[in-house]
């Protein structure tokens, strides 16, 4: 399961797994988290991230649609070697990786 660490207001850390089985409860750990947060920029270092599947990949791109549908900028930094080469076949490592 995600387990989502504040850091600061608007630093965060992500780590554990997540598989397509608790993807809809670690969507609504992500939602609060975004949603609650006053900071219109919100940095989440995902080095912590020990799954790598498109799950993952689309529970990362979940997260940037609900930032920017609340009006708020959100940035992952730290990817992992793994999951990076998995967005880089995908096509999306620069959709993931803006700062």
């Amino acid at each position: 399961m995600i387990q989502i660490n504040a850091e600061t207001d608007t630093k965060f850390t992500l780590a554990g797994s997540i598989d397509h089985y608790e993807a809809s409860k670690c969507k609504q750990l992500l939602q609060e988290y975004i949603s609650k947060n006053k900071s219109e920029d919100i940095e989440i270092n995902i080095s912590g991230l020990s799954s790598v599947s498109s799950v993952t990949l689309a529970f990362l791109l979940f997260g940037l649609r609900l930032a920017k549908e609340s009006s708020k900028s959100l940035h992952y930094k730290d990817m992992t070697p793994a999951l990076f080469n998995m967005a880089r076949v995908s096509g999306i490592e620069n959709i993931l990786i803006t700062k």
